[in-house]
């Protein structure tokens, strides 16, 4: 038999699907697991959303329909991201995909050529590496520190950028951190791509997920840029959709135009069921997306401080999103019933086994010794795991 594809090895398997997969094993097997791993929230789809998706069905609405989209849904991002962002697209500019993850795909497909660069700061979310490399381009991580709460300078990207750069791909707030970027930090990024001419793939999927009184601000609303932005967004997060895989995109016409021209031949439309689903969603008042917020504002204070409780356990404190992104590093080189503890999978390994609560290693991220703590989850779940965390470090410290 032939070999399988070069490019297929070479990629990573997602670190996040790995260990949840790893705990649904267990739970299958009898073991009472706290999954703290998956960006999935724990709260069921509006009413009125899925009331849309049924009628759509009852309206026998479930063929195939135009490969951008369909027009209310398209009227609805048009509308939203002009109300939510100050973004003004034509319809030509919008695209509708089988959810954010495929939009990024096929912008990259669209504006990528073998050996194009494409900038990410670490820590980063999972498949921006992997994604980028399926595209034939080349991804050149940045490093960002927790210093700086993990949020690339506009001296690092300018660094970074070179004639081979095609793109920087832009994730606020932040996949796996929380961080996010002030708007006069955009701006002095947005001066250097400006003066690069590089695109910009901004990834907003968690734009309503943010605390504190922090304001989200897209990129793609400082004109003189806003040609070179692709904004990436969806209905997965903020409406508790994350099944329904419904992402869109809206940029320039020609990217736009060539993202779908990707799609036609790949996927062809997102289902026509869940679009119909997803215009409700953004068209309906935002009262279930306030209150779904205020309860991971409530979650993430409960983290904060147990997590706090424990010492040797390095943290930033997230501005959004649902995740916290601690540091382990003090337990690196323990031993546990024998074995050495050398890096954060070992970490994310000993808190499964040893402990019953699943989490993310930062490696997976491109960030050594953290791991990803998903407060998406239920109180309840995430008391149980915080409680495992919490005895887990107490018996490391006594480690020899």
């Amino acid at each position: 038999m032939k070999s399988l594809s070069i490019k297929v090895r070479q990629l990573e398997e997602s670190a996040t699907l790995a260990f949840t997969q790893l705990a649904r094993k267990m739970r299958e097997s009898g073991v009472d697991v706290a999954n703290l791993t998956a960006g999935e929230p724990d709260f069921p789809t509006p009413p009125q959303v899925k009331m849309a998706a049924v009628r759509a069905i009852e309206e026998n609405f479930t063929h195939y329909t135009a490969n951008q989209g369909i027009p209310e849904l398209i009227t609805s991002i048009i509308e939203k991201f002009e109300r939510d962002n100050g973004l003004r697209f034509e319809r030509s500019q919008i695209l509708v995909s089988c959810g954010a993850k495929h939009t990024i795909y096929n912008a990259l497909q669209a504006i990528c050529n073998p050996g194009d660069e494409v900038v990410i700061p670490a820590p980063y979310w999972v498949t921006y590496p992997e994604i980028v490399k399926l595209v034939d381009a080349k991804p050149v991580i940045v490093q960002t520190t927790a210093a700086e709460h993990f949020k690339i300078s506009a001296a690092q990207l300018r660094k970074a950028i070179n004639a081979k750069t095609k793109a920087f791909i832009f994730n606020s707030p932040g996949n796996p951190t929380g961080s996010v970027y002030s708007q006069g930090e955009i701006e002095e990024l947005a001066d250097v791509v400006k003066d690069s001419g590089v695109f910009v793939i901004a990834d907003e999927i968690y734009e309503k997920v943010v605390y504190d009184g922090v304001r989200h601000f897209s990129m793609g609303s400082i004109k003189q840029i806003k040609d070179q932005v692709i904004t990436v967004n969806g209905v997965s997060k903020a409406f508790a959709m994350t099944g329904w895989r419904i992402g869109y995109l809206g940029s320039s016409t020609p990217v736009a135009e060539a993202a779908a021209k990707v799609q036609s031949q790949v996927t062809s439309n997102a289902t026509s069921i869940a679009q119909r689903a997803a215009a409700a969603a953004l068209s309906a008042p935002s009262d279930d997306v306030q209150k779904m917020v205020e309860e991971f504002c409530r979650r993430r204070d409960f983290a904060l401080k147990e997590i706090s409780k424990i010492p040797d356990v390095e943290l930033q404190d997230p501005k959004g999103a649902f995740y916290l992104f601690p540091s382990f590093k003090s337990f690196i080189g323990k031993r546990m019933n024998g074995a050495l503890i050398k890096d954060d999978m070992d970490i994310a390994q000993y808190f499964l086994k040893e402990h019953h609560v699943a989490l993310v290693p930062g490696c997976g991220f491109g960030a050594k010794n953290h791991v990803r703590i998903s407060y998406a989850c239920s109180m309840k779940e995430l008391e149980k795991g915080l409680g495992g965390i919490a005895e887990g470090c107490r018996k490391l410290r006594d480690a020899y």
